[in-house]
């Protein structure tokens, strides 16, 4: 393992964290390079340069954790898709013998995750290691940042002091990445800027890695907290805190097509702790217990008008969307990844034919796709098998290995992006690197305090019309025909029937509550935000199939490198203490 060090104009040391901690290499050695010579230069001496450094701690490694991005050195091992995948979400066998493993973690009933500290380097799952090590990457910049802002770097732009802008850039990100961290692993490493590593004995920073090692409930106070200072920071400096476009003023910041103002960057971070705060539950239980109140707090100061949405360009240097991308896929021709199509779980609530119901109630090696009559046309057209609004029909398996099980297939991809953009049906591009794509929303501010409010106040009119912005929104579909969205939701009669339908029906055929619409609303509202929403929206709403890891262990490689004393260990497989039980909320 190594470890870098730098010495700036503080006089203090700094460390390159991602060599430390979320390592990606199984390298043992520990090297130690001291950078004091002058005449090598300094690139931390700049605050010019501090301000570059901390610009860039979203993009592109916090982007790449994300959406799969192939940025910093983890080509051969993307995600592909694992975490969706294992998610009630979107569906895919991948395709081709690379995938071999990887799709071992989607098979029904769930099996145990693979978890060994060597694999195959073409065929192990990569998956969860390669979210590690991107994630420890987009940890990495913000506390070397950090770092030397609490040591004394001031940085300065036309005689105006904006550090603040740098700080609570940072302490978002930094945020943002520990919660990621907790959202998808059981422990995570948490090192503040406050600890100086290079002020460590040798003893002392080889025992850091497990020190640092906090459990997932610990780690997501930690990343709340993170974010509570950039709020607090953008909130005292309103004409600092805020941030140019993507080109403009020599970083990317958070890359996007016009300026995050001081205003949508604290609601951007509401959002998000909220988002954070809800999604570590592992479980129904867990969810149950979520701290309700401080949501409610966060979404009462989150994004109220999609106007304020952060989005993110695709495309600029090469940036591409891969996740977005294998989602809306290409029906023609050979997918190296493989196809993929809607979750059954997440769309077939809509089903007003009965096929949902039997396909949920059949064992797994029964099920086969089937089509959706539906008023939702979201999911499709007038007729089964047309287009909707987010969706596009289709007919073939391309993509899939079918001898993976039927019950992987569907009829319906997600094509959202790619119909809102306008891209051909079967282009070589299906919008991973073409427009911009939404991470935080309105939409989901208002859908998470819904939540808030059910869970602690009971249905409520206020919930009711928050989750009927989205539920009675009109579609549009491709051929330009305009429709009315669902029949709004109503305190006392819940899910109306209008012509015989009801969306969403439950697993037994019953029209839903509240509460099941709320969830329905969530799965296709918020479907492909990132590679991990989807996965911690269904195991807290009780969506995992049976056996479904509730989160992952410390990658193998990882263990070896840190020497964890109890080794090897891993999650999942029917009946497990982290293995999920199937139990929707309703």
């Amino acid at each position: 393992m190594r470890y870098i060090i730098q010495r700036g104009r503080t006089g203090r040391a700094l460390v390159v964290l991602s060599a430390l901690l979320f390592a990606a290499s199984g390298c043992q050695e520990l090297q130690v390079d001291n950078l004091v010579d002058p005449d090598r230069g300094n690139i931390f001496a700049n605050p010019e340069d501090v301000q570059t450094l901390i610009g860039g701690a979203f993009l592109p490694n916090l982007w790449g954790a994300m959406t799969e991005s192939t940025v910093g050195g983890f080509a051969l091992a993307g995600l592909y898709g694992i975490f969706p995948g294992q998610a009630s979400e979107l569906s895919s066998t991948l395709a081709s013998g690379l995938s071999a493993q990887w799709y071992l973690d989607m098979v029904e009933p769930r099996q145990p995750h693979q978890n060994a500290s060597v694999i195959a380097g073409t065929i192990g799952p990569w998956g969860p290691r390669t979210f590690w090590a991107h994630l420890g990457a987009a940890g990495a910049t913000p506390y070397d940042g950090l770092f030397l802002l609490e040591n004394g770097i001031v940085i300065e732009e036309d005689g105006v002091d904006v550090t603040a802008r740098a700080r609570a850039f940072a302490k978002l990100v930094q945020g943002w990445a520990w919660g990621y961290g907790a959202l998808m692993f059981d422990r995570i490493n948490i090192v503040p800027e406050t600890i100086d590593l290079a002020s460590l004995s040798f003893e002392e920073l080889s025992a850091l890695p497990i020190a640092s090692l906090k459990p997932y409930d610990e780690a997501i106070l930690d990343a709340l907290a993170a974010i509570d200072e950039a709020i607090a920071v953008a909130e005292q400096n309103p004409s600092i805190v805020n941030f140019p476009q993507e080109g403009a003023g020599g970083s990317p910041w958070f890359g996007t097509a016009t300026p995050v103002s001081n205003a949508q960057f604290i609601q951007i971070a509401n959002t998000l702790a909220a988002r954070l705060l809800v999604l570590n539950a592992r479980n129904p239980e867990e969810r149950e217990d979520v701290d309700w109140a401080r949501v409610l707090q966060y979404t009462a100061k989150g994004i109220q008008n999609s106007a304020n949405d952060l989005e993110v360009l695709n495309g600029p240097g090469g940036r591409a969307h891969i996740f977005l991308g294998r989602a809306q896929g290409n029906s023609g021709g050979t997918i190296t990844f493989g196809a993929w199509r809607w979750d059954h779980r997440a769309i077939g609530p809509a089903d007003q034919s009965g096929n949902y119901q039997n396909w949920i109630a059949a064992e797994p090696a029964a099920r086969n796709k089937f089509l959706i009559t539906t008023p939702d046309r979201r999911i499709t057209g007038p007729t089964p098998d047309s287009h909707g609004s987010y969706t596009r029909y289709r007919s073939v398996d391309t993509g899939f290995i079918v001898s993976r099980g039927t019950y992987f297939l569907g009829h319906y991809q997600f094509s959202r992006h790619a119909i809102e953009n306008n891209l051909p049906e079967n282009g070589s591009d299906p919008g991973s690197t073409i427009g911009t794509h939404t991470f935080v929303s309105a939409d989901e501010n208002r859908l998470l305090r819904a939540e808030a409010i059910i869970r602690t106040q009971g249905v409520t009119q206020e919930a009711v019309d928050l989750i009927n912005v989205t539920r009675t929104r009109q579609q549009t579909l491709q051929d330009g025909s305009v429709h009315p969205g669902l029949p709004p939701l109503t305190v006392a009669g819940g899910v109306p029937t209008v012509n015989g339908a009801c969306v969403p029906r439950m697993d037994n055929g019953e029209c839903g509550t509240v509460r099941s619409a709320l969830r329905y609303e969530r799965m296709i509202e918020l479907a492909v935000t990132d590679v991990v929403r989807g996965f911690a929206d269904s195991r807290g709403f009780g969506l995992h199939p049976d056996g479904t890891l509730e989160h992952y262990p410390i990658p193998g490689n990882v263990i070896e490198q840190y020497e964890l004393p109890e080794g090897e260990y891993t999650y999942g497989g029917v009946g497990t203490e982290w293995g999920a039980v199937y139990a929707p909320w309703n």
